[in-house]
């Protein structure tokens, strides 16, 4: 399972999608799964529980980028994917973010999970020698 004994935390502004990303977590064996549908509740979650081992983060939440807080995860070595409704290009990437996966909406499960790989195995300690990002 791709996601066994990991704790996985989600921004997915859009409630029925935000379950999916967490019935997909959990099919693919998450530990656990916090799923925050606002910057705000999101910051409140990091403020109170320090570890997570993925993060699957909305660009946009609510017409809030959720940059600053994925900066915070970052500093703390969590690989993260971000998932858009908006179109960009493969090339575009997220600023400050180099090699994080971005997913477009509408997406299924094999392109969370293809991001998410992508997104481990990139680690914090790794040379950065790959592109800018990677559009799943």
């Amino acid at each position: 399972m791709e996601f066994t004994g990991m704790r996985l935390l989600i921004l997915e502004d859009e409630y029925l999608i935000g379950l999916d990303l967490e019935r997909i977590a959990e099919e693919c064996g998450a530990q656990s799964v916090h799923l925050a549908t606002t910057i705000v509740e999101l910051q409140a979650w990091i403020g109170n529980h320090p570890k997570c081992d993925l993060a699957i983060l909305e660009l946009q939440a609510h017409g809030a980028s959720s940059l600053a807080v994925a900066a915070i995860l970052q500093r703390r070595g969590v690989p993260i994917v971000f998932t858009t409704a908006y179109e960009r290009g493969a090339d575009e990437g997220v600023p400050g973010f180099p090699g994080a996966p971005i997913v477009g909406k509408p997406y299924g499960k094999m392109q969370i999970v293809k991001a998410a790989m992508i997104a481990l195995a990139k680690t914090p300690s790794s040379s950065g020698d790959g592109p800018s990002s990677e559009l799943v």
